[in-house]
């Protein structure tokens, strides 16, 4: 009998062993689980914000080599048309000379006919009464003068011919001199547009800087809000550790919370673009749009442990609620309780506004347990 007890007693001491080993593997999963679970969500968040940042770039600079081919083809477009330029340049440069030839050699002839007809009628060789005298009867006299009038109308025709090729060529000259004046107007109107798009590039590459800029200017304020609000994390578990704390903290929280607006949800609790920083981050609360100036209510029973200015929040109050809950109104525009006071369910805490990190008139409505920020939407 005294052996059966031994081993009884044996048998459950294995058992203990044997479980507390299950539980110890369980607790150790568990803790590692939750690691896990913890790096899978900021590798999640990492990735996501690389790939938006990689959008960013690649939207950027998408937009930069749309107008760099704008301005490719602007210069392509100035090229050609100097080539046009210089090829009507060209043209009316031979066709001034062409006329320049054409005016010498009427002028040429002109003096040609013109000697010609004083040789005809004051010459000493011949002249027009030789012709009279020497004619022995009219028909001879007839056909010599038919003879020199002709020699006379061919060198009149002759100038006449080219006066009329002069007038041509004039006419051709006014052609190419309007077509080079036209080709000029449009390089220069070219020169403009290149010139236009050349300060398009240039402005998008100081946008695409600007924001480079802008970005690392907002990161650095997202870093002082989340440094903010691990401050006032910190004040509440401060708080929570005091004597009326810890005895708030030890009380078991009763009830539900109620909103404490009746407005349109526009970004829930989780990870988000933040909207003026334009980061993939945590979103701590929940955000309730109200036209400014709308009562704010106390979503539980409870003691205001901050009621003030806080540089993300704006217009902010902190409410300690039992079992170590506690909720945080912000971006108000009036705050109508002080530290210290009790509040009831319901009663109206502050008046909504758009103060602090905002971008129009909402309430951050936060809902935290033992300083953390938990889901307000259960």
């Amino acid at each position: 009998m005294y052996d059966s007890k031994i081993r009884s007693l044996a048998s459950l001491v294995l058992a203990a062993a044997v479980l507390a080993q299950v539980c110890a593997f369980g607790a150790s999963k568990a803790a590692l689980d939750q690691k896990l679970g913890k790096v899978k969500k900021s590798k999640q968040a990492l990735v996501y914000k690389i790939h938006l940042k990689k959008e960013q770039e690649r939207t950027e600079l998408g937009k930069l080599a749309v107008v760099q081919s704008k301005l490719e083809d602007a210069q392509d477009k100035l090229n050609d048309n100097k080539i046009k330029l210089f090829d009507a340049q060209t043209d009316l440069k031979a066709t001034v000379h062409r006329l320049a030839v054409t005016k010498s050699n009427l002028l040429r002839h002109q003096e040609l006919l013109r000697r010609r007809v004083v040789e005809i009628y004051e010459g000493d060789d011949l002249s027009y009464a030789d012709v009279v005298l020497g004619s022995t009867n009219m028909w001879t006299f007839l056909t010599r003068a038919y003879y020199l009038q002709r020699i006379l109308n061919q060198d009149s025709t002759l100038i006449d011919e080219i006066s009329e090729e002069k007038k041509s060529i004039e006419r051709l000259k006014e052609k190419q001199a309007q077509r080079v004046a036209e080709i000029d107007s449009r390089q220069r109107q070219l020169v403009g547009e290149r010139d236009a798009v050349q300060s398009a590039a240039d402005a998008k590459e100081q946008q695409i800087s600007a924001i480079e800029h802008d970005k690392a200017a907002m990161e650095r304020a997202l870093a002082e809000m989340e440094a903010e609000e691990q401050a006032i994390e910190e004040q509440i578990r401060s708080l929570q550790s005091t004597p009326a704390g810890q005895k708030r903290l030890a009380k078991a929280f009763h009830g539900k919370f109620m909103c404490p607006v009746s407005g349109r949800v526009t970004c829930r609790f989780g990870y988000r673009i933040h909207p003026i920083t334009g980061v993939y981050s945590f979103h701590t609360g929940m955000d309730l749009a109200v036209p400014s100036g709308t009562p704010v209510h106390a979503a539980a029973d409870g003691t205001v442990v901050k009621a003030g200015w806080n540089r993300a929040y704006g217009y902010m109050v902190v409410i300690e609620h039992d079992g170590g809950y506690s909720t945080l109104y912000g971006h108000n525009s009036k705050l109508l309780v002080s530290v210290g006071d009790d509040v009831k369910q319901g009663d109206t805490i502050a008046k909504s506004g758009s103060t602090g990190f905002s971008t129009g008139p909402h309430v951050h409505y936060q809902v935290m347990k033992m300083g953390k920020p938990i889901n307000p939407g259960g």
